[in-house]
């Protein structure tokens, strides 16, 4: 085991200064590519003269591209801000406004060598993922830490914290696969500062782990990445499913659409259909068609007020 660390501890040494480098040039980039959305789709700069007690802010965050080495550049239509959220900017109620944001939050993860070392540790160590999820690098940062998943929350979360410093206190996370387990993971973290979610088939490994006969690896990480989600902190969440949906549905989500601080929403029964560009039923909350439906439903119009 002193071998191993020792390892550890020389490898990473370079690896790491490249890595911090690299996400805050990411971060650089990926904040020119996010906007606040107006309600027909463009983006704008919003107002400095605001009530910013009576704003309410929803961040949108896209899903993962699966590649750890490419900055994904929010171009592709999957990773857009959908119209149901958009379609909320400058909505008001009570005393507070709704505004949209397109948070770009695809900045890359661990570098091809950092890659290679961890799953071959994993091999070796008989794919224990306790084992690799403790390895750490020179500043005793851990190494499962540096990966795509983990620097989409650091983006997320960065965000957060630059709108409460501006004086925007009313924060709601939405996002879509990745992008909403990232928020809920978040959420479960920083409940004060984030005060809801909005998931939007909400993927993490489901599809691999509830297989016919799954690998016990693939369990093992999927039980890992339900355990990220505190539900005894989670604040008021509303969640969206389909039973088409390839990736995840209600029943792998049963941890989540059974608890008593989420609403559920299963899209299954509503004649909405599931298209191509969108990834099927995975990305029906992406259409026009969702949009509609919860115009005329108010399922997000009403989880706002129950919050605020």
């Amino acid at each position: 085991m002193k071998r191993i660390i020792i390892i550890i501890f020389f490898i990473l040494i370079p690896i790491k200064t490249f890595a911090d480098k690299q996400f805050e040039k990411d971060l650089r980039i990926l904040s020119k590519l996010s906007s606040f959305i107006n309600k027909n789709g463009e983006p704008y700069k919003i107002k400095e003269n605001l009530k910013k007690d009576e704003v309410i802010i929803i961040i949108y965050t896209h899903g993962s591209m699966g590649n750890e080495r490419i900055r994904d550049n929010c171009k592709r239509i999957w990773n857009k801000i959908p119209k149901v959220i958009y379609q909320l900017d400058g909505v008001n109620f009570k005393s507070f406004t709704i505004k949209t944001y397109q948070l770009c939050s695809g900045a890359r993860g661990w570098t091809q060598k950092q890659e290679d070392y961890f799953w071959d540790i994993y091999d070796k160590s008989g794919q224990d993922h306790k084992i690799v999820q403790s390895i750490k690098d020179i500043k005793g940062e851990l190494l499962f830490n540096k990966s795509s998943y983990a620097t989409k929350r650091r983006v997320i979360i960065n965000k957060v914290n630059e709108f409460k410093k501006l004086g925007f206190n009313n924060i709601i996370l939405a996002g879509s696969s990745a992008g909403a387990w990232a928020s809920l993971v978040l959420n479960s973290k920083f409940n004060e500062e984030i005060d809801g979610v909005i998931a939007f088939h909400p993927a993490r490994s489901g599809k691999f782990a509830y297989s016919k006969n799954p690998d016990s690896d693939w369990v093992d990480w999927r039980n890992y990445k339900i355990s990220e989600i505190n539900l005894d902190n989670l604040n008021k969440v509303l969640v969206f499913t389909h039973d088409k949906d390839k990736y995840e549905n209600a029943k792998t989500l049963s941890f989540l659409v059974n608890s008593n601080q989420t609403t559920h929403v299963d899209l299954t029964k509503f004649k909405c259909k599931g298209k191509l560009k969108y990834g099927g039923y995975h990305g029906i909350t992406k259409t026009k068609c969702f949009a509609a439906l919860d115009q005329k439903n108010e399922y997000i119009l009403n989880y706002l007020k129950e919050i605020y």
